[in-house]
């Protein structure tokens, strides 16, 4: 592979994401500088810098979990790791916006690697890079530092260093970053399945005279960092709120006087709607931009149709041990769905779907996968990432400003 192509290509990806931040901070004033009002994982790691778990008084404008008279956090943990050494310079106050921008030219940066992995040509790296992550609903998540889409931007990032590190045999890596990402987005933890079977197949190739008990039993120090950092998670639970498993959410107000609680079958049917809903016309048949998601997640992020083309490409040419893969993948994907429509709220105020975006790395990966298998197919992204790169960016103009 030509290391200058693929260094100009790199620099192409991540320039284009650049641009667009920057395009997209001037359409909506969401930029590196911008004060973040939802700091809650800020306020959180400074308030651990002062030696306190709870924040001590009411945030009434953020979701916190009010337990035995004090104010929590209501998210996993994780991003508070990453802002905890900042406090100490900036208190409260971190740069969240700026390390939004970092985090997301950071994916760009691993995706591109990643599909160069696959031994995908630099071009179509390139473009298989920018279709997932500027022509899909992810995009709304890399403007607004607040809380909510703070972790989900990071989570995205874990993920794809996820995938990469197992792709490159590291398994200590990619365990850590998978726990790191559930500690983001705790439903991460369906695509564990995926990381093992990455790094099994491997080392598996290195050794193919191992078996898979002796593989397992040769590389079970793998699993220290992630089981060092899920030991973080259960001992801060218990701590704050006398579970190993209880990162607060249930604590929440809105989902203590609910009747249902936070996950039940009975918000099943709903929430599919909008999961899966069609755009809306107004009486002129213009588009009705929806301030509260109710849009189906392969409009919004038509590079899972894409993904699924590729899968039925390998099947008629019979490529059956990727098919095998690629299917395993996107069944872990609808296990994620079907847990995120049990649940109450589908991401409240936001463009699209956001809450499917945590499926989009891996939905990347069966995408690889599939190329890998054959390029031809690649160009055919390019209507796709247009179409996305196009709705996203109107709808994120549209919602953000309050249109």
């Amino acid at each position: 592979m030509d290391k200058q192509k693929r260094w100009e290509y790199g620099i192409i990806v991540i320039t284009s994401v650049l641009l667009y931040l920057f395009l997209m901070c001037w359409l909506t004033g969401y930029g590196p500088l911008k004060q973040n009002v939802y700091n809650s994982y800020a306020l959180q790691a400074d308030s651990w810098r002062q030696g306190r778990l709870d924040l001590g008084q009411d945030y009434p404008y953020l979701e916190l979990a009010v337990y035995n008279g004090k104010y929590y956090v209501s998210f996993p943990p994780f991003p508070s790791y990453i802002l905890f050494p900042l406090t100490f310079i900036f208190g409260s106050n971190t740069p969240d916006a700026l390390l939004m921008w970092f985090i997301s030219l950071l994916s760009a940066g691993y995706l591109y690697r990643l599909a160069l992995q696959f031994r995908l040509s630099e071009p179509l790296s390139a473009l298989t890079t920018l279709t997932v992550i500027l022509g899909s609903n992810a995009t709304f998540n890399m403007l607004n530092p607040g809380a909510w889409f703070f972790a989900q931007n990071l989570c995205f990032l874990l993920a794809v260093m996820t995938i990469y590190y197992a792709g490159n045999g590291k398994g200590g890596w990619a365990l850590f970053f998978w726990a790191c990402s559930v500690g983001c987005r705790p439903m991460q933890i369906f695509f564990l399945p995926v990381v093992l079977l990455i790094l099994y197949i491997v080392e598996k190739k290195k050794s193919p005279e191992l078996s898979g008990k002796k593989i397992v039993s040769n590389k079970i120090y793998w699993g220290i960092p992630a089981s060092c950092v899920a030991l973080t998670y259960m001992v801060l639970n218990y701590l704050r709120f006398g579970s190993i498993i209880e990162f607060g959410h249930n604590y929440l107000p809105e989902f203590i006087r609910a009747e249902h609680g936070q996950f039940s079958v009975k918000y099943m049917s709903e929430n599919l709607k909008s999961l899966l809903h069609f755009f809306q016309f107004d009486e002129s048949g213009k588009i009705v931009i929806d301030h509260f998601g109710n849009l189906s997640f392969m409009l919004v992020s038509p590079c899972v149709i894409f993904a699924i083309l590729t899968l039925l490409a390998c099947i008629l040419k019979k490529e059956y041990r990727i098919v095998i893969f690629q299917s395993g993948i996107i069944a872990c994907a609808i296990a994620y769905l079907a847990v995120t429509i049990m649940h109450k709220t589908m991401g409240g105020w936001h463009f699209g779907n956001r809450y499917a975006n945590d499926i989009l790395p891996w939905i990347y990966l069966a995408t690889v996968l599939g190329l890998s298998r054959g390029e031809k197919l690649g160009k055919y992204q390019i209507p796709i990432a247009v179409f996305g790169l196009c709705l996203n960016a109107i709808g994120n103009v549209v919602v953000y400003n309050g249109l």
